[in-house]
């Protein structure tokens, strides 16, 4: 029985040290290089067909970004980091079908909103890119006739939470 409970001793103690000797090699900074506290988010540009799209998401993201608190959104001038880009992508597509009763017909049931962007983040201070030409995708499907919450602007609303939840996960979010 000694010989277990020291050996059970030992045992503990190695992974109480293995444990702790991990904890010296994780860090907490953030993915920004830098301290970056204030962010400036002008218009994006609008690579797609579909208009004036860049201006509702950059409204949504400056909101978003707002909302958590982080970052202060300010004008270039007082701005650490700049956010920059385009949308690049903007499809409503059908993404599910179904026979029209009584007719040889099908009609789209359900439709994919798919919104992509292509952003980089901007020091003024160095004249560098912090982060560059990142691909961001968001989707979300909507029913166009329901009485629930799935129609077009609800997804359209979960395309601009994702999309803000992608931008401050690779600006902000610490390891």
């Amino acid at each position: 029985m000694r010989i277990r409970a020291r050996y059970r001793t030992v045992v503990l103690g190695l992974i109480a040290a293995a444990t702790l000797a991990s904890c010296g090699y994780y860090r907490t900074s953030s993915r920004t290089a830098g301290d970056i506290k204030k962010i400036a988010i002008p218009y994006l540009k609008n690579e797609t067909p579909e208009p004036e799209i860049e201006l509702e998401i950059t409204d949504k993201i400056i909101e978003g970004i707002i909302k958590d608190n982080t970052l202060e959104v300010v004008a270039d001038s007082e701005a650490d980091a700049i956010l920059e880009g385009s949308v690049i992508d903007y499809q409503n597509v059908p993404f599910t079908f179904n026979k029209v009763p009584d007719a040889s017909d099908i009609q789209a049931e359900q439709y994919r909103l798919l919104v992509g962007l292509r952003i980089s983040l901007f020091n003024p201070a160095e004249n560098t890119y912090i982060w560059e030409n990142k691909n961001i995708r968001a989707q979300a499907d909507y029913y166009l006739e329901t009485t629930s919450d799935q129609d077009y602007d609800h997804a359209l609303k979960e395309v601009f939470r994702e999309i803000v939840e992608s931008i401050l996960s690779t600006t902000i979010q610490e390891w």
